[in-house]
């Protein structure tokens, strides 16, 4: 999502952006309008359950299929911004119609530091459905501040430096380096704190260390929960699975099970 700003949008980036606009409208969102919560609307409006877990650190999140099955994985480790970016990057792999098997990402690739088309197009999309185009044009009067990027990230729900990557990827700043180094030196939290911008307040941000990993009500009953919840061993969810146990038990390990 960090093209150069005044770049002509790739193929890709375009395919993204357009699903995500027909996502929106699909969910009667306005072309403006921020998420209430984007977790609610990914596993109640469109039906795919997200497992929010303690991933290692260098894993953000992964789209994972069996079949006409998909679960949408979130490292819950990560700030409640880069979460949120992540959910909607696994949503755009559903939504473009990645089939195949996907990479599971990390932050390099959800950053825009990648060639594969399937990322751009999920990183395109992901930018869109969170922080419209329409949106974040409807926001400003001229050339953008410092303070017009820390109210786009706060009404966005993204980061100060992701609503600057935004600016600069539809073209909308001449002095990107110059607020890519403000916002690196701290300033925006000044700013942050004497506008006191309402944040995104959602589901997915109020996650904490203590209630992870979060299961999609959707997996209620299933092995995993079974696990989850205590109500089961490790070995008991092998058996019944008929997988194996080592595999499983490392896996259990890794989302903090």
């Amino acid at each position: 999502m960090c093209e150069r700003a005044g770049a002509v949008p790739g193929k890709d980036t375009n395919i993204g952006a357009k699903q995500a606009r027909d996502c929106r409208s699909d969910l009667a969102i306005g072309p403006g309008d921020p998420f209430a919560c984007l977790l609610t609307v990914v596993e109640e409006a469109l039906g795919l359950p997200v497992i929010v877990a303690a991933l290692p650190e260098g894993i953000a999140g992964c789209c994972w299929r069996d079949g006409d099955q998909v679960v949408l994985w979130v490292n819950g480790t990560h700030a409640a911004v880069r979460r949120r970016f992540t959910l909607a990057h696994e949503l755009g792999h559903v939504r473009c119609g990645h089939e195949t098997a996907v990479a599971i990402d990390t932050f390099a690739t959800l950053a825009g530091k990648t060639t594969d088309a399937r990322e751009i197009q999920a990183n395109a999309f992901a930018a869109e459905l969170l922080a419209p185009a329409a949106g974040v044009e409807a926001m400003l009067n001229g050339e953008p501040t410092l303070d017009d990027v820390v109210l786009i990230a706060a009404r966005y729900g993204i980061s100060a430096i992701a609503a600057l990557y935004r600016l600069n990827t539809l073209g909308l700043s001449q002095r990107s380096e110059a607020l890519k180094q403000e916002i690196e030196e701290g300033h925006h939290g000044a700013v942050w704190e004497r506008l006191a911008p309402r944040a995104v307040d959602d589901v997915l941000g109020g996650l904490d260390a203590e209630s992870l990993p979060r299961l999609s009500p959707a997996l209620a009953g299933s092995a995993l929960a079974a696990v989850a919840d205590g109500a089961a061993s490790v070995a008991d969810a092998a058996g019944a699975a008929s997988c194996d146990l080592a595999q499983l038990a490392r896996g259990a390990d890794a989302i903090g099970i």
